[in-house]
């Protein structure tokens, strides 16, 4: 079983879970949720939150293979984008989650949800920029894997159902069918939006990721949570080499190696 969920008080969210609904024949399951009705068709489940999904802890007693959360991205540059991303706090929980805890993720669905957006980028001549972003904010504790697909960055893209539609599509393809095996990884380094981990989705699944902006709050632990949350178990480790400070990278290279994970760089791994 798969698991849609959104917000009700996200715009975006509820403009693609309402397309998918319509153009894919949702009907209502007759469960509900915090009073809201489940609807269903085959086996998978889309679910509107009374309270942000960032905040999310009770999981209906629901055990799905995958929860896709169907949301809005927001930044204060407007750049139109669709993006995905794990959730997971490194040091502390300012949106949602608790601190210093990660939530259970698929890289292989990460990897197909970016695929997906890129093939429906082209296929709509949409002018949005598609991207996969570092991990961030919560929820933490669910206890099934979770990924955020979402539309950015401002009301007129929440808005914009084309773009919405685009991303329904993505959903509904991602419950579809199981996304086809890669390498998985970990990452490390770089900006919050991950060009070079974006850049590498033809070879390696990503998981979690931390920017070069955490990685003071990076230890050992940080490093075993990173590969215990993200499945399938990861191969190794990617670097995103020239965008760490040198002493950071040398720092996380040690933490590699204590853990017994290999590290690969991102330019190794461009080119498909």
């Amino acid at each position: 079983m798969k698991l849609v969920l959104f917000s009700l008080d996200d715009v975006a969210g509820n403009n693609i879970t309402r397309i998918m609904s319509e153009k894919y024949g949702f009907t209502d399951s007759g469960e509900s949720f915090n009073g809201q009705p489940i609807l269903s068709k085959d086996d998978i489940l889309l679910v509107g939150s009374k309270t942000t999904v960032r905040e999310l802890e009770d999981t209906m007693n629901l055990h799905p293979e995958v929860c896709i959360v169907a949301s809005r991205h927001k930044s204060e540059s407007g750049q139109p984008t669709l993006t995905c991303h794990a959730t997971g706090n490194y040091g502390n929980a300012e949106m949602g989650g608790n601190s210093k805890h990660l939530q259970l993720t698929n890289a292989l669905y990460l990897r197909k949800a970016l695929l997906l957006l890129l093939k429906k980028q082209r296929e709509h001549n949409l002018p949005y920029d598609v991207s996969l972003e570092v991990t961030h904010h919560g929820p933490t504790e669910l206890p099934f894997p979770l990924l955020y697909v979402e539309v950015g960055s401002g009301e007129k893209q929440w808005n914009d159902l084309q773009a919405c539609a685009a991303v329904a599509e993505v959903i509904r393809t991602l419950c579809d069918s199981e996304p086809e095996f890669a390498p998985t990884a970990i990452g490390f380094g770089g900006p919050h939006y991950a060009p070079n981990f974006t850049r590498i989705v033809g070879k390696t699944a990503l998981g979690h990721i931390a920017s070069k902006h955490v990685l003071d709050l990076v230890d050992g632990a940080m490093i075993q949570q990173m590969v215990e949350k993200t499945v399938p178990k990861p191969e190794y480790a990617v670097l995103d080499w020239k965008g760490f400070k040198s002493e950071d990278r040398n720092m996380i290279i040690r933490l590699l190696e204590d853990n017994g994970l290999e590290y690969r760089k991102t330019s190794e791994l461009k080119g498909d």
